[in-house]
């Protein structure tokens, strides 16, 4: 998708200079081309321009990607997916790092916030960094965790609307952006053949 790399580059672009330069000139003609790479994203998303410009403008120093924490959770064969309020499709319980949580930690709270389950985090399963069925203007590397059930029952949060246990040859409709077709063929692949090492790109 051609239109998102071009925004993606003039992002960092932008935030590299603002973060570096100190020449007022400078840094006017970087403000301008934030603007302008706002504007030009707003014709590909349903946002306005002005909460494009928000988003860009609330990142500072400079661009890395952002950290996208998934856990699988496997019983009987079938794999733990979470209804997302947001758009009514299915995903693996997850989200956004926080801050001072190493990853496994999240893997773990996210299942426990999004599901109501208590699980361990046993291994890594894959790291991907490649963006497919994602109008996201910001780079995200997604962590894919494998956890241990413990105990809990399961029940919804703020987030998600349901909760469920799937086979591979019955999976939901998809939240492409958060679990994509080809995150579950590199899991079940690792789940299969326990030996594999965990996936990357």
């Amino acid at each position: 998708m051609r239109w998102l790399e071009w925004i993606q580059t003039l992002t960092t672009v932008t935030q590299r200079g603002l973060a570096y330069s100190k020449d007022p000139y400078d840094r006017e003609n970087y403000e301008l081309l934030r603007a302008l790479t706002a504007e030009m994203a707003s014709q590909g998303t349903t946002l306005a321009q002005a909460e494009i410009h928000a988003l860009l403008s609330a990142e500072s120093g400079y661009p890395t990607p952002k950290v996208d924490v998934r856990a699988v959770v496997p019983k009987d064969g079938a794999l733990l997916l979470v209804k997302e309020t947001q758009d009514g499709r299915w995903a693996l319980p997850g989200g956004w790092a926080d801050l001072g949580v190493s990853p496994a930690q999240m893997a773990v709270k996210e299942v426990r916030e999004e599901a109501g389950l208590e699980v361990r985090a046993t291994r890594l399963l894959g790291v991907f960094g490649k963006q497919q069925d994602s109008r996201s203007v910001f780079s995200v590397y997604k962590l894919i965790f494998e956890c241990e059930l413990l105990g809990g029952e399961p029940r919804t949060s703020h987030e998600t609307c349901d909760v469920g246990w799937f086979a591979r040859d019955a999976l939901p409709e998809l939240s492409l952006h958060r679990t994509h077709p080809r995150h579950l063929e590199a899991v079940f692949a690792r789940l299969d053949d326990r030996g594999l090492p965990a996936f990357f790109e």
